[in-house]
């Protein structure tokens, strides 16, 4: 859905959806790099013998509507003009993931010659280097960008500049850092990575003297081409779909002997109410755990949004009777979604490792979106038994100041066998996540209190958590809760969804009595 009503999008996403997932941008703060892959830096490309010749882009069919054919040619020219790149995108994709790769490459080498893991190594030229933000670089920025806060509170607006100027820093020490090891180490680039049909087993480059292969980089491609060309569907589908109602519409008009603006009259406008004031007080407080501001601040934000709902609905059921009695074939279809090779790494686990259908989850424990989806995979799962493994995998947001301490705390729990129940309590206190409070629940579970504080103090289960981070992040995990049935992403977020994808994964997976390959 298109930003109709700027900071309330992160509620009004998807009305099928048992919550709205939470994003991990927000306003102008943008998700920070993954850390094992450091930051992308433009690897050596081979140069061109001749300028390249600008292609000629095919003219796609999309629809037919009554014997008449719409076409790409048929489109607004900017919308023309973004089709005409997505070639390129794809081509700009590999380029970023192979970076990334290379980059990774060299980050564990690097540790490897150190006698350090990835996150140690990371911490130490990276992390520890960055500078505080002072308060006065907040003020400033959200001085010089407060158009992009508007009706985000104070203490939530502060938070999110902070995170985005520490990842900003980060990302610049980062890039020193990749910087210094592309100087030490030798990387040779091989086989262009654009090149069409690539073997799995393809040399692409050798960085320290190992081979980067095919197979390394075409699996974290998966999700970023799936949501280009989704992205490509679903504008085309977009446009071909108001070029057949304006179609239908003028049909209707001639029919009926008048303008098509009288039928849009009689049709919608005429019949679109302001919500009144109950509506919006219901709208608000069934929603207030993912809206910023009180009911007296975006009262007028929601009011605009329900009235321009009502809209929608009015213009979907015109539509809709335009097109009962058309002949209407489309000629595109949706791209099928990746099934990508998820590890379970050795995260908490429900259910047999043998079981045919492996739900992989990635969740915040202060995103209420994940809180709210909690019940509904517990009640699911319960029918499946043994037929379901489930994993859960941590994937703290950068607007949640609490997140990632809470997953390390979550994972101190897991270490004396109540991680389920300890993860229970912080979606039901997830306004209360401070480093005391998460002590405090680790008493109430009966835990052992000196290792548990002990452990949450030293930061014993961060990398554990940045580890999982990064995983998602290669997955194309950009919101919480993600989930994945058998490797295939959820896309609506509801029991029945849930269910359904599930029963999909059991009878298409092999009946072999081994464990997928997630």
């Amino acid at each position: 859905m298109k930003n109709r009503i700027g900071p309330l999008l992160v509620v009004f996403i998807s009305v099928s959806s048992v919550a709205v997932a939470q994003k991990t941008r927000r306003a102008t703060v943008p998700q920070k790099p993954p850390v094992t892959a450091v930051q992308a830096t433009p690897s050596p490309q081979p140069p061109p013998t001749t300028p390249a010749p600008s292609k000629a882009v095919a003219v796609i069919p999309l629809v037919v509507v009554n014997g008449q054919t719409f076409t790409t040619e048929d489109l607004d020219p900017s919308v023309r003009q973004q089709l005409d790149g997505v070639a390129e995108k794809i081509v700009e994709a590999k380029r970023s993931v192979l970076d990334l790769q290379i980059n990774t490459m060299l980050l564990e080498a690097e540790a490897k010659r150190r006698g350090v893991d990835t996150h140690r190594l990371y911490e130490v030229e990276v992390t520890s280097r960055i500078p505080a933000i002072t308060p006065n670089q907040v003020k400033k920025f959200f001085d010089d960008n407060k158009a992009q806060f508007e009706g985000v509170d104070q203490t939530t607006a502060d938070a999110q500049v902070r995170a985005y100027l520490h990842d900003e820093a980060e990302s610049r020490l980062a890039d020193a850092f990749v910087d210094r090891l592309r100087k030490a180490m030798p990387v040779s680039m091989g086989v262009d990575i654009t090149s069409p049909n690539l073997a799995s087993e393809t040399v692409l480059a050798t960085v320290g003297g190992l081979p980067l292969k095919a197979s390394q980089v075409i699996e974290r491609l998966k999700p970023i081409i799936y949501k280009i060309q989704l992205e490509t569907y679903n504008l085309e589908k977009q446009q071909a779909d108001q070029l057949v109602d304006n179609q239908l519409l003028m049909a209707e008009a001639k029919v009926k002997g008048i303008g098509p603006e009288e039928i849009i009259r009689s049709e919608i406008s005429d019949k679109v109410r302001a919500p009144t004031d109950d509506q919006v007080a219901k709208f608000y407080n069934d929603n207030k755990a993912r809206i910023n501001g009180d009911l007296n601040t975006v009262r007028n934000q929601v009011a605009v949004y329900l009235q321009e709902e009502d809209r929608r609905r009015l213009e979907k059921e015109l539509s809709q009777r335009l097109r009962k009695n058309a002949q209407l074939r489309w000629l595109i279809t949706e791209p099928a979604q990746p099934v990508q090779i998820i590890s379970v790494d050795d995260d908490p686990s429900i259910g047999p490792a043998t079981a045919a259908v492996t739900i992989v989850e990635f969740t915040d424990f202060q995103c209420p979106a994940c809180a709210a989806m909690h019940p509904v995979l517990n009640e699911v799962l319960k029918s499946y038994g043994d037929r379901v493994r489930f994993v859960v995998r941590d994937f703290p947001l950068n607007m949640h100041e609490w997140a990632r301490k809470a997953a390390e705390a979550a994972n101190a729990a897991r270490a004396q066998g109540k991680f389920f129940e300890y993860a229970a309590l912080l979606f039901q206190r997830q306004k209360a996540l401070d480093v005391p409070s998460l002590k405090k629940y680790a008493g109430e579970l009966g835990l052992n209190r000196a290792k548990f504080d002990a452990e949450l103090d030293r930061g014993i289960y961060a990398a554990e958590v940045q580890h999982d981070v990064s995983d998602g992040e290669m997955y194309g995990v950009g919101s919480t809760p993600t989930i994945f049935i058998n490797g295939v992403m959820l896309k609506t977020l509801s029991a029945d969804a849930l269910r359904e994808a599930i029963d999909r994964a059991a009878a298409t997976a092999p009946k072999t009595g081994t464990a997928p390959s997630n």
